[in-house]
């Protein structure tokens, strides 16, 4: 799908609030609100916007402790794979999961209430993954920038 500059423009708005009016997201693009909802529908429908979130402030729901873990595997084989790939899925204290290049294998997002839940956390993913050699941890002692925008410029 080729993206036009309102199409632009509405990402751009909806990733910075996307509570806003239809009314309110016409104007700001120049747009009639029919044609804004049907650009709005069509983006939601080509999947270039995944879904609408609530973004929650971790402090205040009791997740104040963020950790950067890089997880290096023992081996290389895909059939290894499935039981990682499973307890990323189904542990909700990793935010987010990347496959990457360099040291580790992964890196990994976590946040919890606390250091004590992290080792418990870790002895956890240890236990359910054998096939992991190491993991460092850093732990995130300032947040500088948090953002989930994607750039449409």
């Amino acid at each position: 799908m080729a993206l036009t500059k309102a199409d632009r423009e509405i990402l751009k708005l909806m990733q910075q609030d996307a509570t806003i009016t239809l009314n309110e997201l016409a104007e700001r693009v120049g747009l009639s609100p029919s044609s804004a909802q049907r650009r709005l529908q069509k983006l939601r429908e080509d999947r270039v916007i995944l879904r609408d979130v609530s973004i929650v402030d971790p402090k205040k729901v009791g997740t104040a402790v963020s950790m950067l873990v890089e997880v290096e595997l023992e081996r290389d084989r895909p059939e290894l794979m499935p039981p990682f790939l499973r307890w990323l899925a189904d542990t909700p204290e990793v935010q987010e999961a990347w496959g990457t290049s360099g040291r580790g294998d992964f890196t990994l997002v976590i946040l919890v209430q606390s250091v004590e839940h992290f080792d418990v956390l870790a002895d956890r993913m240890m236990e359910m993954n054998p096939n992991i050699r190491k993991f460092t941890t850093s732990v995130v002692l300032k947040t500088l920038k948090r953002t989930l925008a994607v750039h449409v410029e």
